[in-house]
């Protein structure tokens, strides 16, 4: 296979970048269109998968449900010496879970009781508020505000489509 090594076209007046600028908006508007139809796409299949599981799912719970009467029911004889019964398709059986609940003033009375170790504290610092602060209370806390020109290419979409329909038309 040939290598295919692009040669930029060279940019002469604003004209040039204004077309060239259209045209990375018609590119976006494709690209908008294909991720559109794909979602789109996607979403009928996950539906269409999702209905065609569903009464596999509902079989599933049904035929766990018969099994596990058939535990509770039998609960004394099967598991007085054990927690699970191993088969030759698979096991069943009852595992120990434990859960937490907790309520809304729980965090506050771990904190009165000073149980802080039972207290998850994500920190991390807040750059957006930090950008108020000024470059001597930055690097006191050993930040830097950093500031660059960044290059950017907006096309205006509501010019490229009216050109599309001008030219449709």
């Amino acid at each position: 296979m040939a290598r295919y090594k692009p040669t930029p076209e060279r940019l002469e007046t604003l004209e040039d970048v204004n077309s060239v600028i259209r045209e990375v908006g018609l590119l976006e508007r494709e690209i908008e269109t294909l991720d559109a139809e794909t979602q789109k796409q996607i979403g009928e299949i996950k539906a269409a998968c999702a209905k065609q599981g569903k009464p596999l799912r509902e079989r599933i719970i049904e035929l766990t449900a018969k099994i596990q009467a058939f535990s509770e029911y039998n609960k004394a004889d099967l598991f007085k010496d054990r927690k699970s019964i191993k088969l030759v398709f698979g096991d069943f059986g009852y595992r120990k879970s434990t859960s937490i609940s907790t309520k809304k003033t729980t965090v506050g009375l771990l904190e009165k009781l000073k149980l802080l170790k039972y207290i998850r504290i994500e920190k991390q610092p807040d750059k957006e508020a930090m950008k108020e602060m000024n470059d001597e209370s930055l690097a006191q806390v050993d930040a830097v505000r950093k500031v660059k020109d960044e290059f950017f290419c907006q096309p205006n979409r509501e010019e490229v489509n009216k050109d599309l329909l001008k030219q449709a038309s």
